[in-house]
């Protein structure tokens, strides 16, 4: 059954830091928003509104994280000055300048009354205001296998816990820091209606839906949306290493533990193979060989 796409654009209203890398004290963000935290988010605010009454459990938020990643597809968000066309660090003059800004802090020790030693450090974030004051928006692709979902033979939990999706993307939060009330945003988007079977993404590209997959065509010379699982021969530049910590949820323990690590290509990187270039769009919004 076919796909359904929806453009989705958020207001940021508070700093969003999503976890790059460590460099001395500063704590770096990616420039965008990978798939993964908006699954996280969103996976997060329907398992709470389904379970208000109860404290919901890891095994609450496993079986709704699941269902999204089998009936959804999550592209990666953006900084934008329009809440429309996605500016991305590659092709916009000035793009540190223009939407990242940082943070420093440091842990005190009150018997010394100084700071504590070694606890200096600075978060860096997507900031929801450029220098000028103009606000910023993050924008992305959405699609949602909504026939499949609204079948006669889907699974009837599923059906209950995804059915409030669209009231539940308004209410998320994404990245880090949290606590401190960052990472909020507004959906501008009206999901009302959506694209069937084929069309264009948010970045340009045309996408449509083969083998009961969602395809994105990327032309020769064109940059990747979102981290591409290792092609050979068909894209060149720069790979990183997706990784993270997930639960691991057995009979006999419960734990953290880091996920399997998967070289892949950086988003920006060149596509080099002749022609246009066919990649699935996985749930977490990574592409893939068809």
């Amino acid at each position: 059954m076919g796909w359904t796409h929806y453009t989705l654009s958020f207001r940021l209203l508070s700093p969003l830091h999503v976890g790059h890398r460590r460099m001395g004290n500063l704590m770096q963000t990616k420039p965008y928003v990978p798939g993964k935290p908006l699954w996280a988010a969103l996976t997060t605010r329907l398992t709470r509104d389904r379970n208000r009454s109860n404290a919901p459990g890891r095994e609450d938020y496993r079986r709704v994280g699941e269902a999204l990643m089998k009936y959804f597809r999550f592209g990666y968000l953006w900084p934008s000055l329009d809440g429309k066309s996605p500016c991305f660090p590659w092709a916009h003059e000035a793009f540190e300048y223009t939407f990242l800004g940082s943070y420093m802090s440091t842990a005190l020790d009150y018997g010394r009354q100084a700071a504590e030693e070694g606890a200096l450090h600075e978060v860096e974030f997507l900031s929801p205001y450029t220098p000028e004051g103009r606000p910023v928006f993050l924008v992305g692709d959405l699609w949602v296998r909504e026939e499949a979902l609204s079948a006669e033979n889907a699974d009837n939990q599923e059906k209950e816990e995804l059915k409030a999706w669209r009231e539940a993307l308004g209410r998320i939060q994404l990245g880090g820091e949290r606590n401190y009330g960052w990472g909020r945003v507004r959906l501008l988007s009206d999901l009302k209606e959506g694209r069937l079977e084929r069309g264009h993404t948010v970045t340009g590209f045309r996408w449509e839906v083969h083998n009961e997959e969602v395809v994105l065509r990327l032309p020769e010379g064109s940059r990747l949306p979102a981290h591409s699982l290792i092609a050979d021969g068909t894209i060149e530049g720069p790979v990183e290493v997706l990784n993270g910590w997930e639960h691991k949820l057995e009979a006999s323990e419960r734990r953290w533990q880091l996920a399997e690590a998967k070289p892949a290509y950086a988003p920006g990187t060149r596509v080099v193979k002749q022609g246009e270039l066919p990649l699935v769009v996985r749930p977490w919004g990574w592409l893939a060989s068809p």
